[in-house]
């Protein structure tokens, strides 16, 4: 291009006109006010509603979780300890000889909180439920 030459100008489209939102009147005001209110109450109720949702099922989770922690919640019979009883004894008698004495010896410790101290006459066992 030389110094004399003009660029030619690109025709262009004419542009939609863009409809713009008529003025705020005073009177409709006072009703956006109220509707914005309604609006806002509305989100905080819903709000409110979730986080009860949200409380309730992390109380329930919890409890679900913690349920099998205490072997005294599935206690199938009560037992009291004799002169002369073992672990081993009570298990036998009470679960039978089909049962892994083991794990019944096993659950009844968990179930009392026994940690190898000796039985005394009297004292009250837990003897817990054996899923086979």
């Amino acid at each position: 291009m030389n110094e004399h030459t003009h660029p030619v100008a690109v025709a262009r489209a004419p542009q939609a006109r863009r409809a713009e939102a008529p003025p705020r009147s005073r009177s409709l005001g006072r009703a956006a006010r109220r509707l914005r209110r309604r609006r806002r109450v509305a989100g905080l109720v819903r709000f409110a509603v979730f986080l009860l949702l949200i409380f309730v099922a992390v109380w329930a989770g919890v409890r679900v979780a913690h349920a099998g922690e205490d072997g005294r919640v599935y206690t199938g019979d009560s037992y009291e300890v004799q002169a002369g009883d073992d672990l081993w004894t009570i298990a036998a008698s009470h679960y039978g000889d089909a049962t892994d004495l083991r794990k019944a010896v096993y659950v009844i410790q968990e179930a009392n909180d026994l940690d190898g101290a000796a039985l005394q006459p009297g004292e009250e066992l837990s003897l817990p439920y054996l899923e086979e």
